[in-house]
C-alpha cells in the first residue's frame, strides 16, 4: 500500500476509533467483513477483489453540500450536552440513495442524509433515511436481507414469506411516494441513542429531522416528466435563493419502549425535545472538507459528552462496517 493509502487508512481509524486487526469488533453473528459483502452484493472472494477494483460502496449515488447547524439554547434547561451550548455550527452534507448502483433512478422513493456537525471541540454525525422503519433487528436479519436482496424478485419475495421484519419494511415502501426534493423528506435515526439529562439521569432517544419545508409527494403525472437524476440539481438550485431547513428532534422513550432493537417503533405521542436546527445553504461548498467528503466516512457513534451509543447490536455495527467499506476503495 502506498503513502497517502496508509495515510488515509490511520486518518480513518484515528477518527472512528476501531483498530484494522478485528474484523469481528461485534462478536458473535456475522463478521465485519461479511456484512460489507453482503450490502456490495461480493459473496466470495473473487467477487470481493472484483469489487474493490469498481469502488463499491453503499450509497454510491450521492453529492456533498453544506450549512450550518443553530443548537436551541433552551435544550440546556433539559439535557446536560455541552456541545449544543455554542453559536453556529459549521455543517458537511451528503444527501444520497440507497444501493451500489450509480445509475439508481431518483424517482425511487428511498431518501438518505448523513451530516458531520463539527464544533470548537467536539463532533456529532448523523446517518438517517426518511423511511422510519428498519428491516432488521440483529447481525443476522441483517445479512440475511442484504443476500436476499440482490437475488431479485425471488429473494425478496422469500424475504417477504419468511422475515416479518423485512415484510414490514417493504410494506413501507411500496406505499411512500418519491419526494421532489431532499428538502421535502423527514429524516430519521431508526438506532437509539443514551442522553444525559440535567438532573444526571440517563434518558434514551432516538433523532428526527422534520424538514421546515413541509413533505411533499411527486404524483405519476409529475415524475413521468422528471429525469432520472434530478435530485441533486434541485436541492443545489434551491438553496441558491433559499436555504433548505431541518428541525432536528429528539423523541424521547418512555419505560417499557425497547430501546436496543432498531425494528420497534414508539407511539408518535411520545415527547420531542427540540434540539436546534439545520440550515444547508452551500455557504462552504468550495471547502475541501466538503469537496471530498464523499472520500470518508459518516461515523453515528463519534459523539459528544453527554450522549452514548445505546447496545444495538445494528448501530454498533455500522461505524467498523463503514470502515472496512472505506478500506476497500482506498
Amino acid at each position: 500500500m502506498n503513502p497517502i493509502k496508509l495515510t488515509l487508512l490511520a486518518k480513518a481509524c484515528l477518527i472512528t476509533g476501531f483498530a484494522l486487526t478485528s474484523p469481528t469488533l461485534i462478536a458473535a453473528e456475522k463478521t465485519i467483513p461479511e456484512l460489507v459483502d453482503a450490502v456490495n452484493g461480493t459473496p466470495n472472494a473473487a467477487s470481493r477483489e472484483a469489487g474493490k477494483k469498481v469502488k463499491l460502496r453503499n450509497h454510491t449515488k450521492g453529492f456533498c453540500t453544506s450549512g450550518s447547524f443553530k443548537p436551541n439554547p433552551k435544550l440546556q434547561d433539559t439535557l446536560a450536552i455541552p456541545f449544543f451550548n455554542q453559536d453556529a455550527i459549521k455543517v458537511t452534507a451528503r444527501f444520497s440513495l440507497g444501493g451500489a448502483n450509480p445509475q439508481i433512478s431518483d424517482k425511487t422513493p428511498g431518501r438518505f442524509m448523513s451530516l458531520k456537525i463539527d464544533g470548537d471541540k467536539e463532533n456529532l454525525n448523523f446517518v438517517t433515511t426518511n423511511i422510519p422503519v428498519f428491516f432488521a433487528s440483529n447481525l443476522d436479519e441483517f445479512f440475511t436481507f442484504q443476500t436476499k436482496s440482490k437475488q431479485g424478485a425471488e429473494g425478496k419475495q422469500w424475504l417477504i414469506d419468511n422475515q416479518p421484519h423485512a415484510k414490514a419494511f417493504f410494506d413501507f415502501v411500496k406505499q411512500l411516494p418519491p419526494s421532489p426534493s431532499f428538502a421535502n423528506s423527514p429524516y430519521y435515526g431508526v438506532n437509539s441513542f443514551l442522553f444525559t439529562a440535567k438532573n444526571g439521569e440517563i434518558q434514551p432517544g432516538r433523532w428526527i429531522f422534520e424538514p421546515v419545508a413541509g413533505t411533499a409527494a411527486l404524483s405519476t403525472e409529475e415524475l413521468a416528466n422528471l429525469s432520472d437524476n434530478f435530485l441533486q440539481a434541485e436541492l443545489l438550485k434551491r438553496i441558491q435563493t433559499q436555504p433548505a431547513q431541518w428541525n432536528l428532534y429528539i423523541q424521547l422513550a418512555e419505560k417499557g419502549d425497547v430501546i436496543d432493537d432498531p425494528m420497534a417503533i414508539w407511539p408518535e405521542t411520545r415527547q420531542r425535545l427540540l434540539v436546534g436546527q439545520v440550515i444547508i445553504n452551500g455557504e462552504r461548498d468550495n471547502d475541501p472538507q466538503v469537496q471530498q467528503c464523499d472520500k470518508g466516512i459518516f461515523n453515528p457513534v463519534l459523539l459528544p459528552k453527554g450522549i452514548t451509543p445505546s447496545a444495538d447490536p445494528i448501530l454498533n455495527a455500522r461505524t467498523p462496517a463503514y470502515v472496512e467499506s472505506l478500506i476497500r476503495r482506498l
